[in-house]
């Protein structure tokens, strides 16, 4: 079936001057060179259609056209016509409204007096196939218009001037018609010449018009949306039909129909045909009228939130001498809609063989489409000249690129429910994205589905909220979520497409079971960097207190230890103790305000209380959550002005612990007693400050002391392992952590380098999940259980 009327232009030349310096004294017949041959045919279509007997129109339910979530960002405008509204190949039902925010009705015909025309057009208006696509529109919180049509370019412009001398009758009429349907407004699309009128006024029709549109406005109820169908020269055009700047005062928009260039740009560089010959319908650049300088000169004029750019679902075509491009048709010029230039190359007349897609040379940046092929019924080489998908998204991507206001569509019949089309506008102008995740998820990981249908997505932004926290949003890397018991996250998604637009925002929630079982071998595993932040590694998000950008400030962080692995403590250089997570409250702690010298700090291991170190060894009791701070340390080694102690660790019984200092050695002292005995084995590099790390196995007081190089060395009887990584001579090393797990015979965990790299050893799994800074030093430390 062919899907454009059959539509036979003889080769037609039209003027090519337009007035673009001073105005001149009179209209002129050289203004408006652009005007399009595609819309009288389709009025004439509409006017005259066989629609049959049609149900009468049903009053569909009230619903405001208001707009809502997840939509397209920018207008997106397309044209129904009347003939083919309810046919299922290409009519209302292909469409998908959820990509459009107006749809016109085109159209209703204004005779001589200002009357409607009783006509086709008036018949199906007054069916149930416009109460149907009212209800679908309304439903998807897209705007229906209605379009009055007047056009007249025979001379003297004689129905075009009688038009506008009975306005008040059509206003009348139009807003009856409004009120009567439940639309949402009106689009005009009076297409004429300018001059007298029968007037001394050159510029009758031009100032006729004018008022028309103003008085238009007055009359139509509150918020109705009123655009303006105008020529692509016509921003350019002082002495032409449409005044485009008097007109914005009244209209809300501007329908640029860009199209038909091919009539008005043969005669000129770059092809300079002595007549018409074909060429690009709507060309991006590259012609003299083309979509860029189109935008400019409206945007210039008007402003860019004021112009939609019209764009072409059809093409042009003609029997030719050869298969070489912008060739003079031998035949009648036919125009032929989306849906049949995208199927040529299958059609049963091609012959094997001849079918060839090119693209316009002299356009490169808007790729224009032309086919060649051999007509076997016609006995003729066939030339089309069309927009598809490809180089519909070029002129989308312009009018992102100005601002404009957005895209309009002649016509959506012409395109029905192609996919490729439908994709495009997705992609440069909406593209919403489904998540999927169940109200309950019992694993600590777990996937939200995601999936933007009809849409070129270059990645998905994926942020979590942890509703029980309450701390804010945070960026994940993947789908893929981290969540702790008895929590309940928000989660929010939007697409980025390979047009570079970003989408709004799509949520989605989930709890997870209070029994929830651990996906890690970890409770929660955390990097912290030098100025506060705090980074999940294949962990649910936290949010610290303390950030200072720039400043590498922070010289620890520790998880507080207990069944509450979301909260502990960050440490400036000046000794202020930071809650992170959950709230905590810390009590007597040291502070040296303005003086960097606390060094690390570690927790009790029931969580109520811990020490701070400082540069010299001084160890620093504080309490937590209103507990009293621990007793004074006992025999704790102290360097009075020498900063050399690094680390602290208090052993999981709680009796004591030790202090490493810049070259390795471990110093033992006790809570509330004497100090235990001092380490056996270990490491120890006098005078080379390369100690980094301490950790000790969970119920020993054995454990590990970490190189800057990345070594791991054994003491007290841990098992020696190897390093994770290692990079000798390279101070790239910062910290080590071990899985509650492990034990003097399995130790295994993570060793941290200074880009945020997360190394396994024993065992432990590898994890993707995490930030890295490559080449920049900001790692500081691991924390967590």
């Amino acid at each position: 079936m062919r899907h454009f009327a059959l539509a036979l232009f003889a080769p037609l030349a039209l003027s090519c001057l337009v007035l673009e310096g001073a105005v001149a004294a009179s209209a002129s017949a050289a203004s408006d060179p652009t005007h399009p041959l595609v819309t009288q045919q389709a009025a004439q279509q509409v006017a005259s259609a066989n629609v049959g007997t049609m149900k009468p129109f049903t009053a569909p339910p009230s619903m405001a056209a208001v707009g809502g979530p997840g939509g397209p960002q920018s207008e997106i405008f397309g044209f129904a016509l009347a003939s083919s509204l309810s046919d299922p190949t290409m009519g209302a039902s292909t469409w998908n409204f959820s990509l459009l925010t107006t749809v016109a009705f085109f159209g209703l015909h204004v005779k001589d007096d200002g009357n409607i025309a009783a006509d086709s057009g008036l018949t199906v208006w007054n069916s149930s196939a416009t109460s149907d696509l009212i209800s679908k529109a309304h439903a998807n919180a897209t705007k229906v218009v209605l379009t009055i049509i007047l056009q007249d370019f025979s001379a003297g412009t004689p129905h075009m001037c009688a038009g506008l001398a009975h306005a008040s009758t059509t206003i009348a009429a139009t807003v009856a018609q409004v009120k009567a349907r439940g639309v949402d407004g009106v689009n005009v699309d009076y297409e004429g010449l300018n001059g007298y009128c029968g007037t001394s006024d050159a510029w009758a029709a031009r100032h006729s018009f004018i008022y028309f549109v103003r008085a238009l406005r007055s009359a139509l109820p509150a918020g109705s949306y009123l655009t303006v169908d105008t020529y692509a020269s016509s921003a350019a055009d002082p002495a032409g039909f449409f005044d485009v700047r008097n007109l914005s005062a009244s209209a809300d928009a501007f329908f640029v129909m860009a199209y038909d260039l091919e009539y008005s740009n043969y005669a000129r560089a770059p092809l300079g045909c002595s007549r018409f010959c074909l060429g690009p319908t709507a060309p991006l650049s590259g012609y003299y009228y083309n979509d860029t300088n189109t935008a400019s000169q409206y945007v210039s004029v008007v402003g860019a939130s004021k112009v939609i750019l019209g764009v072409p679902y059809y093409g042009r075509k003609s029997c030719v001498a050869s298969a070489t491009p912008n060739q003079y048709p031998t035949a009648a010029v036919a125009a032929d809609s989306y849906l049949d230039a995208s199927g040529e190359s299958t059609a049963a007349a091609v012959k094997a063989g001849s079918f060839a897609v090119h693209h316009d040379s002299h356009d490169p940046a808007g790729n224009e489409r032309w086919d060649t092929w051999f007509n076997t019924s016609m006995n003729c080489t066939r030339e089309l000249y069309w927009d598809d998908a490809a180089s519909l998204s070029k002129k989308y991507a312009l009018i992102r690129k100005d601002g404009l206001r957005g895209v309009g569509i002649w016509t959506l019949n012409y395109g029905g429910g192609s996919v490729a089309l439908w994709s495009a506008l997705n992609t440069y102008f909406s593209c919403p994205v489904q998540v999927t995740l169940p109200a309950s998820v019992a694993t600590t990981q777990f996937t939200l589905g995601l999936a933007a249908v009809n849409c070129s997505v270059a990645s998905y932004e994926v942020q979590q909220f942890d509703t029980t926290q309450n701390k804010g949003w945070y960026p994940l890397k993947s789908a893929v979520a981290q969540g702790f018991p008895g929590h309940a996250y928000q989660f929010r998604v939007r697409a980025h497409t390979a047009a570079g637009l970003v989408s709004a925002w799509s949520f989605a929630s989930t709890t997870v079971a209070a029994g929830a079982t651990f996906s890690q071998p970890f409770k929660g595993l955390y990097t912290l960097d030098d100025y506060g932040g705090i980074h999940a590694d294949t962990s649910p998000p936290l949010s610290g207190t303390a950030y200072y950008a720039g400043w590498k400030i922070i010289r620890a962080g520790k998880a507080r230890p207990g069944a509450i692995p979301q909260s502990g403590g960050i440490l400036d250089g000046f000794g202020g103790l930071h809650p992170y997570g959950t709230p905590v409250t810390y009590s007597g702690t040291p502070y040296w305000r303005g003086w960097d010298v606390a060094r690390d700090f570690a927790f009790l291991p029931d969580g109520t209380g811990g020490y701070v170190l400082d540069a010299f060894g001084g160890l620093h009791p504080f309490g937590v959550n209103g507990h009293a701070a621990p007793p004074a340390a006992q025999g704790a080694a102290y360097w009075p002005g020498w900063d050399i102690a690094r680390k602290v660790v208090i052993f999981s019984d709680g009796t004591g612990g030790y202090v490493l200092d810049g070259y390795g050695g471990l110093h033992p002292f006790g809570v509330g007693r004497a100090a235990p005995p001092g380490v056996t084995g270990g490491p120890y590099w006098p005078g080379a400050k390369l100690a980094r790390d301490v950790v000790l196995v969970p119920g020993s007081h054995a454990g590990y002391v970490l190189d800057a190089f990345g070594g791991v060395h054994a003491f007290s009887g841990a098992k020696a392992i190897a390093a994770p990584a290692y990079w000798a001579g390279k101070d790239l090393a910062r910290s080590l952590f071990l899985l509650s797990g492990s034990t003097l015979t399995a130790p295994a965990g993570y060793s941290l380098d200074a880009y945020g790299g997360v190394h396994p050893f024993g065992g432990a799994p590898t994890l993707t999940n995490y930030d890295y800074w490559p080449g920049n030093d900001v790692a500081h430390n691991l924390l967590g259980f």
